[in-house]
């Protein structure tokens, strides 16, 4: 089983603990990781998806390493274990070239010419590859220790925008983890949604403001492995980048674990408990600003997600959320989920079929042989893909004639036979 902390919008910044929003609210959530350690033992990787500084500080950026620190000292995981990305608060919108980025933000706002004006424009002229990244020097510099940097924007920080971007420079990075879930491996990817962050995006209170700007190639993979969970991270839910409806289908087509920040309120997409063979998570705050107008509105959160191998294809999702209530963390019911997900095997497809061709399958006499057998109810959870539970109300044969009919449909017949 692979476990994973996920928190976002840390939002840390100079203050007094007696002036933080939630007093003892950090202190308490070490506290709880303690206690979960002491029972579930090491938590495996810990993802914070963005807002980790307040203002893009390198003093903010300081003192949330070293909180971090504390995290995986507690969870039995290192500085290898954690990964992060970029939120609208961690760029210094006070850097130089904020007029610069604020005209260049509007045109990558625009929707439908967007793509063309950041891969010819942006990345081709040197003011403006300047602009767009000195924003983010500080956040990069923190990234760097995690290994989470992508290469444009190091390559515009370190050049001041003089060195070319070639087709090979990434707008993301992507990491196999050290530990597979049994036969899966797990690889992460996590991209920039803050690139045209400015004082106009969108929001709950801006509803006609800009859209987040997201390029093809940072999402896009060159190379879609088998027998891999693939896990996507970013800040900006799909509903605030433009193209969301592009981004939205490649990302469920190619991604099983989708995890967002930036919305305060922590949410599980409506499909995980639905359609659709993957899971998103939007992780709410865990340190949000304060509502005076409506105090129970934000509240502080965290997520914890576990994977776990079901079978040769398949993988069980499960996430627990633990919200934050006067004094202490308690478990958020809405926001827990489970889900199985399908994962491509290594198999070879042809193979396969020219397996089928050279042994058909007689699957009347396959069938009676299940039948036949004493412990016929043992191979109900024992076939690939195949997820069988008896009806307490049937009897055993109707519930082993339900089962073969389920196995025969899904072309697992063979399966059973090599295994009875």
């Amino acid at each position: 089983m692979i476990r994973i902390l996920q928190i976002s919008d840390i939002h840390w910044k100079k203050r007094k603990k007696w002036d933080e929003d939630f007093p003892g609210m950090k202190a308490r959530f070490l506290v709880d990781l303690e206690e979960y350690h002491k029972v579930k033992g090491n938590i495996d990787y810990v993802f914070v998806c963005g807002d980790v500084a307040f203002k893009g500080a390198k003093d903010e950026y300081d003192e949330a390493k070293e909180y971090i620190e504390k995290i995986c000292k507690i969870v039995g995981c290192t500085d290898e274990q954690v990964f992060v990305v970029p939120g609208n608060h961690d760029l210094n919108r006070k850097a130089a070239g904020a007029n610069v980025r604020e005209m260049m933000n509007a045109a990558l706002s625009c929707e439908g010419r967007n793509k063309d004006f950041f891969e010819e424009a942006v990345l081709k002229t040197t003011t403006l590859k300047e602009s767009a990244y000195r924003a983010f020097e500080c956040y990069y510099e923190f990234s760097t220790h995690y290994l989470c940097q992508e290469t444009v924007m190091g390559k515009c920080l370190q050049s001041k925008g003089e060195e070319a971007i070639t087709d090979d420079d990434n707008l993301y990075y992507q990491e196999r983890l050290s530990k597979k879930e049994g036969d899966f491996n797990i690889s992460v990817r996590g991209v920039n949604t803050a690139l045209n962050c400015d004082e106009w995006d969108y929001n709950d209170e801006n509803k006609e403001g800009h859209k987040q700007f997201l390029p093809r190639r940072a999402y896009i993979m060159d190379d879609v492995k088998k027998q891999e969970i693939r896990i996507f991270m970013g800040h900006h839910p799909l509903e605030f980048l433009t193209n969301k409806e592009e981004i939205e289908q490649y990302l469920n087509n190619h991604y099983h674990i989708q995890f967002f920040g930036h919305v305060h309120e922590q949410k599980v997409h409506e499909r995980n408990r639905q359609e659709g063979n993957f899971v998103r998570l939007y992780s709410g705050a865990f340190d949000p600003p304060k509502d005076n107008k409506a105090p129970e509105r934000y509240k502080p959160i965290y997520n914890l997600v576990e994977i776990e191998q079901k079978d040769a294809g398949h993988i069980h999702v499960t996430g627990e959320s633990q919200i934050w209530e006067t004094n202490r963390f308690v478990k958020y019911e809405e926001g827990c989920f489970e889900k199985e997900i399908e994962v491509e095997q290594a198999k070879n497809k042809w193979e396969e079929n020219a397996m089928a061709e050279q042994t058909p399958i007689d699957a009347r006499s396959i069938k009676i042989k299940y039948m036949r057998l004493d412990n016929r109810t043992y191979f109900f959870d024992k076939i690939s893909g195949v997820d069988f539970k008896p009806q307490s109300g049937r009897s055993e044969t109707d519930n082993c004639l339900d089962f073969l009919d389920k196995v025969e449909k899904m072309g697992k017949l063979a399966e059973l036979k090599d295994k009875m």
